[in-house]
């Protein structure tokens, strides 16, 4: 804005001053006095022009900063299970902010105002105040709903589970499938966080049967698809490789596509923890080709790393080296640091299957300082183990 403003500016004077010189000229005013004029209007343009590029750097600088806070924020979201999957909590406001009830639509404002504060404590409070009025069953749902997130983000689960499931039960027996799939969600989401499998599940469930209902075939995809996830966490592979058939798609728009990979990718995932080196090696190359085609360097970075992985496993270590060597180019290209902390690990793990202790040792180091970086703690400890282990094969 600062930089627009003055370069403006720089153009109006030397515009201003081109025509002055010409009319003193025309006004046959002393030579000396009309190149005196001049220099100072343009020595006025050049200044300003200075000052232009410096607040052109102050912005630029400023973007920069910008856009690395909100980098380090994805990255943290990325290894925190937790907030991940908070932030990824629906509300349901119905018409709350329109509400014909003064005290309503007040409280409404209030706590939402709160919410964006990240004050969860008092926009529970104002929230809850909300229900203590005359209000329609739609209207309760969205207070029920908003409550619970506000319970959530206190870390208060089982309070904010029994409003989800107030909300759940007056959904249905209003018909209103929009709240009940936000309350199903919500629901799954957080038994995740507390691991609870079978609630989860439960939940993904009740949302299949929403979107059959509906004709919502895309989210029924996506729901098998985080079904054979959590299939995977439990170790019941099968089941896992039967839902993620079933969110299959042949889609080709981008977004078809996005989740045709990422399917393939987890069909990897699964083939590989079952000990099927070569099915898991397809898998991955086909979604790696999508993935390089919709140009998403992040996927395409993880899903290289697997490749990797998978010819590790499978002995090839110089081939397992050179995928790992790329996947930490990638990762460095677009500053994914999480991604770059894991591909050193795994160069390093390499090395020490090669006999390279020594140059293993140094990979594990690099990995272990960024994983300490970003506050990861699982991956910290993992590659310690690692260090600690290989340093005892060094002693030996």
């Amino acid at each position: 804005m600062c930089s627009t403003i003055l370069i403006v500016l720089v153009i109006l004077i030397l515009a201003l001053s081109i025509t002055k010189v010409w009319l003193d000229f025309k006004r046959r005013k002393p030579k000396g006095f009309v190149i005196k004029e001049g220099v100072f209007l343009l020595s006025l343009a050049i200044v300003l022009l200075v000052i232009d590029v410096r607040c052109a750097k102050d912005e630029d600088v400023k973007q920069k900063e910008e856009r690395a806070v909100k980098s380090e924020e994805e990255t943290r979201l990325e290894y925190d299970p937790v907030k991940r999957h908070l932030v990824q909590l629906q509300d349901y406001i119905d018409n709350l902010d329109k509400s014909d009830k003064p005290q309503l639509k007040l409280y409404f404002a209030q706590g939402m105002e709160y919410r964006i504060k990240e004050d969860y404590s008092n926009a529970f409070e104002t929230f809850k105040l909300g229900l203590d009025l005359k209000a329609t069953d739609s209207e309760k749902i969205a207070l029920y709903i908003l409550t619970g997130n506000s319970s959530a983000h206190l870390k208060e689960y089982d309070d904010a589970i029994n409003y989800y499931y107030k909300a759940e039960a007056l959904s249905k027996s209003t018909n209103n499938d929009t709240a009940l799939v936000v309350c199903l969600t919500n629901l799954a989401l957080l038994y995740q966080i507390e691991e609870d499998f079978d609630e989860v599940l439960t939940n993904y469930s009740g949302l299949v049967q929403v979107f059959k209902r509906t004709g919502n075939q895309e989210s029924e995809r996506n729901t098998y698809a985080s079904m054979a996830l959590i299939f995977q966490m439990k170790g019941e592979l099968d089941s896992a490789k039967v839902y993620q058939q079933k969110s299959a798609s042949d889609g080709k728009t981008g977004g078809d596509l996005m989740a045709r990979a990422s399917q393939l990718n987890n069909l990897g995932l699964i083939y590989s923890s079952k000990g099927n080196l070569d099915s898991a090696l397809v898998f991955y190359q086909e979604a790696l080709k999508i993935f390089q085609q919709l140009g998403d360097r992040k996927d395409e970075a993880s899903t290289v790393s697997n490749i990797g992985l998978v010819f590790q496993n499978k002995g090839e270590l110089e081939e397992a080296l050179g995928y790992h060597h790329i996947a930490f180019v990638i990762d460095s290209t677009i500053g994914h640091v999480f991604g770059q902390a894991g591909d050193l690990t795994n160069i390093g793990a390499v090395h020490e299957e090669l006999g390279n202790y020594s140059k293993a040792l140094e990979f594990y180091q690099k990995g272990l300082s960024l994983f300490e970086k970003l506050g990861a703690v699982k991956e910290t400890d993992f590659v310690k183990d690692n260090i600690q282990r290989l340093e005892g094969k060094m002693k030996r």
